[in-house]
């Protein structure tokens, strides 16, 4: 099976960041294994709690996340940009990992394609 990792920048109300997630559920559906990792302001993707205005909820990334993961998606954030953006522990979305900048190199060493939103 071919993997693809997808790199996401940008937090939750960009919209490189829900075309990021939606290419991530498209590779998946093609049989796929994606494994995503969030880095800078995408570690606010991940976040509990995401409120977006009323006509944008689908820039609800917790959610987009959580629905990436029952379809077998692996979700990753940088550690060091976790820490650089004050995220808490219990604001992490449930199921996703905090991981190194070693495991996203190793993620697109393995990779057929990587793709960076």
């Amino acid at each position: 099976m071919d993997k693809v990792t997808i790199i996401i920048n940008d937090g939750p109300s960009s919209m490189r960041t829900w075309n990021g997630l939606r290419a991530a559920a498209g590779c998946a559906g093609v049989d796929m294994q994606v494994e995503v990792f969030l880095i800078d302001a995408g570690v606010y993707a991940m976040m509990k709690g995401q409120k977006p205005p009323e006509g944008l909820k689908e820039l609800n990334m917790a959610k987009k996340l959580s629905e990436l993961m029952e379809l077998g998606v692996k979700i990753n954030a940088c550690g060091t940009c976790v820490e650089a953006a004050a995220v808490q522990k219990e604001q992490i979305l449930d199921g996703v990992t905090v991981c190194s900048m070693v495991d996203i190199c190793k993620s697109i060493k393995t990779s057929k394609n990587a793709l960076v939103f």
